[in-house]
């Protein structure tokens, strides 16, 4: 057996998770069609790499493609939730 996790799984005891916080946060959503992509690969990335750098980011994502917004809200919304995750206890300053 394996373990799907979906975007509507991400969060516990309806509390968003770090990433969800994030993108909406750092306005990372525009039409929502890359949306949840963008957001299972950022939990991934994190669950893997607490502190990752831009570049560790972008590539992380390079898999999925948005046409709206350019990435960098989307890059700003993992910072975020990397800065505020559970799992990294480091406080990061993240551009607005």
């Amino acid at each position: 057996g394996s373990q799907i996790t979906t975007v509507e799984g991400l969060g516990a005891n309806g509390e968003l998770d770090p990433v969800q916080q994030g993108f909406i946060e750092m306005h990372g959503l525009q039409c929502g069609f890359c949306t949840s992509g963008m957001m299972l690969s950022a939990r991934w990335l994190l669950d893997h790499n607490p502190n990752p750098s831009e570049k560790e980011i972008r590539e992380a994502i390079s898999g999925q493609i948005c046409r709206c917004t350019g990435y960098e809200n989307i890059v700003r919304s993992i910072k975020w939730a990397a800065a505020r995750s559970q799992n990294s206890g480091i406080q990061q300053e993240v551009e607005a």
